[in-house]
């Protein structure tokens, strides 16, 4: 649809009807509908299903023609020789959009395909939009939680939209997503995309003031110009973060009889993402990895100064940096000088700047307020952080030594660090240059109270559990930043 795909009643419907509705645990048609209850729809709910009855205290309609109010969307979760029928009725009803959850059509064969075409044609008809058939459902997180999916977690409201055509995938990334407290605006999987594309979601998405940030998994395009061109108009304002499926012979011929989706040429589709702002990435992780990065303000440039409270990780962060792109320039005699003034004598008096073991937070608040304030830093990478808390929570755990004698200097290292962080924050908003957080991974599998992984998360802060998970993620989108300089004229200065 040119000019942007209008889906208002898919993502913000007034009322629901729920086609399959059943009260057996063991079906979709009970576990989707659950969640779309549970998760607080303010909407109207109502199921159908031709033996009536009811679901758990609400009453299910024999048919759509006892429905007592207009319907905006249909979730449809009958059998794959139900739903031409099924389609029929709610394209003669006037309703304007259907989430098709049921499996069995052009991913199954040339049968499949036809019956899948029919149903297309009668939704069609009717001037109703389709997703799938096929499809892990939709989520939505504005203006009320309209969670149809299969997936079971609750999903945290956000500026993140993702859309997948993989309806697995989207269950892994999300949860991944929610695991960082990372907020969701749309979730969709597409299914076979016998009506409604990945196209059609990207021009929705582009409009959709609750969406900051565009992730995609994608293993074949109906419509590769569109795309492509949808992509470069969005990216400027919204990143678009990619991982692709298919890449190699054995990947794209599983693709094909996945979704029916085609694969074009690898290096063909990289460059085209190049060409449109498009930052790919080959995992699920290093999705979650870019998409926290760019939740930071942007880096003008590609110049970073490391702190670190131990010399290897500044050694790897260093090479990281010189692999991806990134610059880690000397520190200028006057910095060198200020600095002086700041950090213990010992201090490496280079870049990376090796704190050791600084004895107070101030230490290291004070140097990357310095840091900032040289405008030959464009970001800055603070690594070694979460032993503090760790330390402390192995004093209050201890069989050897009673929990009186530790417990104050405990608490008062675990309010240092949380302390350490809030000032961090605090320094992000200042300066609108990214400061990028890399915490010893035992702070990402331990968690407690005052955990330093969860109190940044909390803030919208990703940290990153190694050096070169941090680099690269930064490198990537350092690399988004300077396309959009170049091709836009944006200034991305703080």
């Amino acid at each position: 649809m040119t000019g942007g795909t209008d889906l208002k009643s898919l993502f913000e419907p007034r009322n629901i009807a729920f086609i399959g509705a059943s009260t057996n645990v063991f079906k979709w048609g009970f576990n989707i509908l659950h969640h779309l209850v549970n998760r607080g729809f303010t909407g109207g709910i109502f199921p159908v299903n031709p033996r009536g009855g009811e679901w758990f205290g609400r009453r299910v309609y024999t048919s759509l023609d006892e429905i007592p109010q207009a319907v905006d969307l249909a979730v449809i979760v009958v059998a794959d020789s139900l739903v031409l029928d099924s389609i029929a009725q709610c394209a003669a009803k006037g309703i304007p959009a259907a989430i098709v959850i049921t499996a069995g059509f052009s991913e199954t064969g040339q049968e499949g395909a036809r019956l899948e075409r029919r149903v297309v044609e009668a939704a069609r008809s009717g001037g109703m939009r389709i997703v799938g058939p096929n499809t892990m459902g939709v989520y939505s997180a504005y203006p009320s939680t309209m969670h149809v999916l299969m997936g079971s977690m609750p999903l945290q409201p956000g500026c993140v939209a993702l859309a997948v055509q993989s309806g697995n995938l989207g269950t892994s990334i999300s949860y991944r997503f929610l695991r960082r407290k990372v907020g969701i605006s749309r979730l969709i999987s597409t299914g076979n995309e016998a009506d409604l594309t990945m196209e059609d979601f990207l021009e929705y998405l582009e409009r959709d003031e609750q969406t900051r940030i565009i992730c995609l998994y994608v293993e074949g395009l109906r419509r590769p110009r569109r795309f492509f061109e949808t992509a470069r108009r969005v990216s400027p304002a919204k990143p678009i973060v990619l991982i692709r499926g298919g890449r190699t012979a054995q990947g794209a011929a599983a693709a094909l009889s996945h979704t029916g989706a085609l694969a074009g040429d690898d290096a063909v589709f990289s460059a085209m993402c190049r060409q449109s702002g498009i930052i790919e990435v080959s995992t699920m992780d290093e999705m979650i990895d870019v998409t926290g990065m760019l939740m930071q303000p942007p880096m003008p440039g590609r110049r970073v100064a490391i702190i670190t409270l131990g010399g290897g990780w500044g050694v790897l962060a260093t090479d990281a940096c010189a692999a991806g792109g990134l610059f880690v320039e000397p520190l200028s005699q006057d910095l060198v000088q200020t600095l002086d003034t700041i950090l213990p004598p010992y201090w490496s008096r280079g870049n990376p700047i090796d704190l050791v073991a600084p004895s107070r937070v101030s230490v290291i608040t004070d140097t990357i307020t310095e840091l900032m304030e040289h405008a030959s830093v464009d970001a800055v990478l603070l690594m070694g952080l979460g032993y503090m808390s760790l330390r402390a929570r192995s004093w209050m755990r201890s069989e050897t030594i009673p929990k009186e004698a530790v417990q104050e200097a405990s608490e008062l290292m675990m309010e240092e660090e949380a302390r350490l962080f809030g000032l961090v924050a605090g320094l992000i908003g200042t300066y609108r240059r990214p400061i990028v957080p890399v915490i010893d991974i035992m702070s990402f599998d331990i968690r407690f109270d005052n955990n330093p992984v969860d109190f940044l998360d909390s803030r919208g802060i990703m940290s990153y559990s190694a050096p070169d998970r941090a680099v690269a993620a930064l490198a990537k989108a350092a690399g988004y930043h300077q396309w959009v300089r170049r091709t836009s004229g944006m200034d991305l200065q703080p």
